[in-house]
């Protein structure tokens, strides 16, 4: 029998999705990872980190309890909108202490049984382990749900480009015949990425050289509004970059500082501000936050090219 905490196995990062062998593909929803135990009429649930979680779901709790004996199983906590979206920001304000009520539906997307019955599932191959999960949860109630799964690297491919904007935040790839090992990252997992656009509001470094970017867009009542930052730029972009940017004269609509939730910095950030009328082009994830009722990209973008075709007003608002 599996006992809290247990170690998760996780998935390394890659940038294509593997072909050729025995692979499985998972849609990777935009939520916490969530391990559950339930024995002797108990069920508890960890965190990724080992962090205790049970009561801040008493819903899933209640589920598991319901539906198993003695299970020890790994998914995803999720949380749907009332746009039919995923809300990774609700789900943080629930561990924070949010009432049930407040932050719409819980789930808990399953992907993977890790015992069963008394019986350790670890060692066994995936293919197996799947098959043991889709009969545990067959008829099993809300909240409780199987994580869709494919072995057509094509109908995979189609998760990371068209189902980004309900909250598919991309595929992780398992192979059929591997075991569950937390020492060993033989899980590969690719983000779905798309395009967009955004006007460059300050800069990380010296603005003649800058290192990384801020980047903003326009809210429904026209301010520029922090949406992000970009990755390390390229050195070779840095000083075309330079040679566009300038520095902002009088009133801009950001602070001085940056506060640290934007970036996940310790402290407040230090940037230079500059006049908004660069545009660049960008490519990024699906994961967005809402940071005091504004959407706000979790991850940082990678910089594409400078749009010199666009001006700051052509940029799409905040959605």
């Amino acid at each position: 029998m599996l006992r809290l905490p247990v170690q998760p196995m996780v998935a390394r990062p890659a940038a294509e999705l593997p072909r050729g062998g025995r692979w499985a593909y998972e849609a990777k929803l935009d939520g916490a990872r969530g391990i559950s135990v339930v024995a002797g009429g108990r069920a508890r649930l960890q965190s990724r980190q080992l962090r205790p979680l049970t009561d801040y779901f008493p819903e899933v709790v209640a589920a598991l309890e319901e539906t198993f004996a003695d299970v020890a199983l790994d998914g995803e906590l999720v949380v749907c909108g009332p746009d039919a979206r995923l809300d990774f920001g609700a789900l943080t304000r629930r561990i924070a202490g949010a009432r049930r009520g407040d932050i719409g539906q819980v789930s808990y997307v399953i992907f993977d049984a890790l015992s069963a019955g008394g019986t350790d599932l670890t060692g066994y191959p995936y293919s197996l382990r799947r098959a043991v999960l889709e009969q545990l949860l067959d008829g099993a109630p809300r909240p409780l749900a199987l994580v869709p799964m494919t072995l057509d690297g094509n109908a995979a491919r189609v998760w990371l480009t068209e189902h980004l904007d309900a909250g598919v935040e991309g595929v992780v790839a398992k192979r059929l015949d591997g075991p569950y090992d937390p020492h060993r990252k033989s899980w590969s997992k690719v983000r779905g990425r798309r395009s967009a656009e955004a006007v460059v509001g300050g800069v990380l470094g010296p603005i003649t050289a800058p290192v990384a970017l801020v980047l903003g867009r326009r809210d429904e009542a026209g301010r520029l509004r922090v949406v992000g930052r970009t990755s390390t730029i390229p050195r070779p972009q840095r000083s075309e970059l330079g040679a566009l940017l300038r520095p902002a004269r009088g009133w801009h609509p950001w602070p001085s500082l940056l506060a640290p939730s934007r970036f996940g910095d310790a402290g407040p950030v230090e940037y230079t501000r500059v006049e908004p009328d660069v545009v660049v082009e960008l490519t990024i994830d699906s994961a967005v936050d809402v940071l005091r009722g504004r959407p706000a990209w979790r991850h940082p973008a990678r910089l594409v090219r400078i749009r010199a075709d666009l001006r700051a007003s052509d940029v799409p608002h905040l959605s």
